[in-house]
């Protein structure tokens, strides 16, 4: 549940932000943690039906935006407290403006930018703080924030395509199974007859197929509620960062997939860190941050290693193709990079090529996915017709 608090800190100033917690105990609780007296507070949740459907919407596009927005009035001469107090009230209907209020007083007792950004409730990726956090120390906040949006449209754009790319494969493995179910529950009985009398006399596969077909029929609410319970374990599963993370390792065994996994995933972290680099975070702290973007283990255990020699005075070429993290063309680019001073703009180079490779290589992915699915539901669907024409010419051949 959410609760919006209003409590005073050490100093005696009054605070206001909005938590997370299960009970009105652990909303106080958390809150003397963090070494703040509660004044009062009230759950959050307790708005109009309009408002909670809009708050529902608040995704990573819509957040997003609001970076991009914030950027674009400061760039445009708008003083921080400004830009935030018009942003604000721009969302003032959405969970998006309730968290910018706190923002605003949070900024107005004087505490960082970046600071009541991390306790808004804005749920900002760990980066876009980090970003946020070199503009304010370089005086040059439009610039990071939209570098820090850019990244966020990357990522989403990342996800869009995947997605997208994975539709019509889903569609196919799935109107494959229904035509099998559909051909099983309602085909294959009206032939169940042959089965008394003459069983001993029909091929195996066609006594096989016949009483798949009668058993499903004859059960249908069991076998129903045994997929719908399926799914329900696989959506449950899915929402486990563990079980995910074990599938991507999965795939990424694979061929074709893997490579094209490898190559999204590194695209992700090369142009993440080129523009942390090129907004003055620094070179450990980057890396610490665009690794843990990565979700492929094996190669995030990889750029473990490279900023643990990052920590020890290597260079980061070197430590890259010591744990052979990317191919000797992301090496020779990167050790350009560091050559000429322009290591920035050489990653952010290398996350575009690799982006471009990952989209080709899900390109020849489903170019070979997409007749294989149809190839695959064909000869199901052929095999169980062929055991019915069996048994049917089985069955002709008794009764002559």
């Amino acid at each position: 549940m959410e609760f919006k608090y209003e409590a005073v800190d050490a100093q005696g100033r009054v605070l206001r932000g909005q938590l997370a917690a299960g009970s009105e105990r652990e909303l106080i609780q958390v809150l003397r943690g963090q070494q703040l007296t509660p004044i009062s507070f009230t759950a959050a949740s307790v708005r109009s039906s309009q408002e909670r459907w809009r708050g529902a919407r608040v995704g990573p596009v819509e957040r997003a935006q609001l970076v991009r927005e914030l950027a674009t009035l400061i760039g445009a001469g708008v003083s921080l407290a400004e830009a935030v107090e018009s942003t604000a009230e721009a969302h003032q209907q959405t969970d998006l403006g309730s968290a910018l209020a706190a923002v605003m007083d949070r900024l107005r007792e004087g505490q960082s930018f970046t600071d009541s950004m991390r306790v808004s409730g804005l749920q900002l990726p760990e980066y876009v703080l980090q970003f946020a956090s070199a503009g304010e120390t370089t005086g040059k906040l439009d610039t990071a924030l939209l570098s820090a949006a850019d990244q966020m449209d990357y990522e989403i754009r990342v996800r869009t395509e995947l997605r997208n790319a994975l539709i019509y494969p889903g569609i196919l493995v799935l109107s494959g199974i229904a035509a099998t179910l559909l051909i099983f529950v309602i085909v294959v009985p009206k032939f169940a007859g042959m089965l008394k009398g003459s069983r001993g006399n029909l091929p195996e596969i066609s006594v096989w197929v016949l009483k798949t077909g009668l058993f499903l029929q004859e059960n249908l609410l069991l076998v129903a509620l045994s997929a719908a319970g399926l799914l329900t374990a696989l959506t449950l599963a899915m929402s486990v960062p563990a079980v995910r993370r074990s599938l991507r390792s999965g795939a990424a065994k694979l061929p074709l997939v893997g490579s094209w996994l490898r190559d999204a995933e590194l695209g992700r972290w090369a142009s993440m860190l080129g523009s942390l680099l090129a907004n003055r975070v620094p070179i450990v702290r980057a890396m610490e941050l665009a690794k843990a973007a990565v979700q492929l283990e094996s190669l995030s255990s990889r750029l473990e290693l490279a900023v643990r020699d990052l920590r020890s005075g290597k260079k980061l070429a070197d430590a890259l193709a010591v744990h052979r993290t990317v191919g000797p063309m992301g090496i020779n680019l990167v050790r350009v990079g560091e050559r000429t001073g322009q290591l920035p703009e050489m990653l952010r180079t290398l996350g575009r090529v690799l982006e471009s490779a990952s989209r080709e290589r899900m390109k020849r992915f489903l170019i070979i996915f997409e007749p294989l699915a149809i190839l695959i539901v064909g000869s199901v669907i052929g095999f169980i017709m062929v055991a019915v024409m069996m048994a049917i010419t089985s069955f002709s051949t008794n009764t002559l």
